[in-house]
């Protein structure tokens, strides 16, 4: 099967471009240039009612991903707590402590939600991968890990999330995201253990965090990752 493609939202015009593009699914974020933060509960609200496609939401309140204080903490919870009463498909998350997962908040989250998890790209700056990994797999919420694959070029990304990917033996999926390129679509189609990708700037008009979604570009992706990889 063909790459499913998750596209990055922060309007409801993104959203509906995504959809009439053939996206696979929706992360919606806010301050998309400060890496996706939570959206307003108004423009969930207005994505929902204007796409059917599944949508994804960010909960995100510093670009750090070390979440020390006890108010903010708080504050995540309860912003987890209202999307998950919200038909949404899921949450986006990612935290650490020290280095580590931070599996006390990726509880709290996991249980005020009630929503499956991706984990966002906190887990690059986890210092030792595979601990984090192991971690993750022990939170049944969690289904995605949104990731780059670390240093290097794009086949050895590939390369180490296919391993990460058998790793963990489907039961989290790997969503290969962060500075996508036209040569990065090529490679990670060619990695069978890979089954999505996770684009932002690639798809949008023009291609920086203040461009908008093109329903074009989604389009000729879609195609392409068709191509690339046919059923």
């Amino acid at each position: 099967m063909a790459l499913a493609l998750e596209v990055i939202a922060t309007s409801v015009e993104d959203a509906r471009a995504a959809e009439m593009g053939g996206a696979a699914r929706i992360e919606l974020v806010a301050a998309l240039d400060r890496g996706g933060m939570t959206p307003p509960s108004a423009l969930v609200d207005e994505v929902l009612a204007a796409v059917i496609i599944p949508v994804r939401v960010m909960v995100r309140q510093s670009e750090a991903h070390d979440v020390p204080d006890p108010a903010l903490r708080r504050q995540l919870v309860d912003e987890a707590r209202a999307i998950g009463q919200r038909p949404v498909d899921g949450l986006v998350f990612g935290a650490l402590a020290g280095g580590r997962i931070d599996e006390a908040l990726l509880d709290a989250i996991a249980g005020a939600s009630g929503r499956p998890l991706t984990f966002h790209r906190a887990f690059e700056d986890a210092v030792d991968p595979l601990e984090a990994l192991a971690s993750l797999s022990r939170h049944p919420a969690v289904d995605r890990i949104l990731c780059d694959g670390g240093a290097g070029d794009w086949p050895s990304r590939a390369a180490r999330l296919a391993d990460w990917s058998r790793l963990v033996e489907g039961r989290i999926v790997f969503l290969a995201g962060g500075g996508v390129t036209d040569e990065a679509i090529e490679v990670l189609s060619r990695t069978r253990e890979l089954r999505e990708v996770h684009v932002g700037r690639l798809v949008r008009e023009p291609p920086t965090a203040d461009g908008v979604v093109s329903a074009t570009r989604v389009g000729a992706l879609v195609d392409r990752l068709r191509r690339l990889r046919p059923a």
